[in-house]
């Protein structure tokens, strides 16, 4: 169902390439990788998820972006907050901010954690049944809601996120259930119909309301009604050596690395010759938590073997394994994950 997810043939995101830097390990709540894209009316949407480290709650998670050209010029900063009012310890929270202006020339962003309070807990006393999610054109889904609190709950919102192969959030789905105020003990129903994004791999929901919050919930049934595939590019040979080839055996800490995989593509009778591509690799560290996301462009002009190179600089030691994702430029899976494991050691 994973790899299924990542070859829907729906509308394309047109990505805006983030930057963003790796969080101090002092900070105790982080911006975790960021995700951002042009919308139809033409503004910049910036979403992702903050991650609180603390063993309390926080509350007022205060975030800035600034929005760039392609020179660098900062065209826009705006603020915003975690859509989630608490964010429970451990726990994580998403976040959506949008750019005021409308402008074709933004084409990167970055963002910055600016503030936050400590806070009253509020109890998970909500508990969300998910029903089948289903994707075609359309994605629709519902389910209910139960308030297995003490007191009676208001103002409750439900919130559906998408993730990609790389865990970051890539689309964010709000409903409000029927009732939004929900007596003790007592169900709610909601529903949600949006178009989902191409590149999603996984879903996950949570609530909260103004005295409750839910756990964050998988959502495991997913139905997937899919167009028939025109293309296919395949993943191989995926090397890992230093700037004149040579292979590593241990990475040093801090030496370049050169990441090459060999792709083609299989083309349909009614294809063009040519197709633009993005090879994404990306490092994960052996245990969880991604690395580093770098990478490649090219096109395709036939069926002839490219091999785009990624290079990285690992910063820390320990054991990491590859990932690679070719993808077109519209953020529209063109493969299956690469299959093989690539094992490294950064000492």
């Amino acid at each position: 169902m994973l790899a299924v997810l990542l070859v829907l043939s729906m509308v394309a995101q047109i990505p805006v390439w983030a930057q963003y830097t790796q969080p101090s390990s002092s900070l105790t709540v982080k911006v975790l990788t960021t995700y951002s894209y042009k919308a139809e009316d033409g503004s910049t949407v910036v979403i992702g998820e903050v991650q609180n480290t603390n063993n309390f709650p926080v509350t007022g998670v205060r975030l800035g972006v600034s929005f760039y050209d392609e020179k660098g010029k900062i065209l826009e900063y705006k603020t915003g907050t975690t859509l989630l009012k608490i964010v429970p310890p451990s726990g994580k929270a998403p976040y959506s901010i949008i750019s005021t202006k409308k402008d074709p020339t933004i084409t990167d962003v970055s963002i910055n954690l600016t503030g936050f309070n400590s806070s009253p807990v509020r109890p998970q006393a909500l508990q969300i049944s998910a029903g089948t999610l289903q994707i075609s054109d359309q994605l629709t889904f519902s389910g209910t809601i139960i308030n297995g609190g003490t007191i009676p709950t208001t103002g409750t919102t439900i919130y559906l996120l998408s993730y990609d192969a790389f865990d970051r959030v890539v689309s964010i789905v709000t409903t409000t259930p029927m009732p939004d105020d929900i007596a003790v003990g007592k169900v709610a129903n909601f529903s949600m119909t949006s178009t989902p994004s191409p590149i999603t791999r996984s879903y996950k929901l949570v609530a909260e309301s103004d005295n409750f919050q839910s756990p964050l919930v998988d959502v495991k049934d997913i139905k997937v009604k899919l167009s028939s595939l025109t293309k296919l590019v395949t993943i191989a040979d995926i090397s890992v050596t230093d700037p004149q080839g040579n292979k590593y055996s241990t990475i040093p800490v801090g030496s370049q690395v050169n990441i090459t995989s060999s792709i083609w593509i299989k083309y349909a009778a009614d294809q063009s010759t040519e197709q633009s591509y993005v090879c994404y690799v990306q490092i994960k560290r052996v245990g969880g938590g991604v690395e580093f996301i770098g990478t490649a462009q090219g096109v395709f002009h036939g069926a002839e073997r490219q091999n785009p190179s990624v290079i990285w600089v690992p910063e820390s030691d320990g054991a990491f394994f590859i990932e690679v994702y070719v993808w077109d430029l519209n953020a529209m899976a063109l493969s299956s994950p690469s299959s093989i494991i690539n094992l490294m050691l950064v000492q």
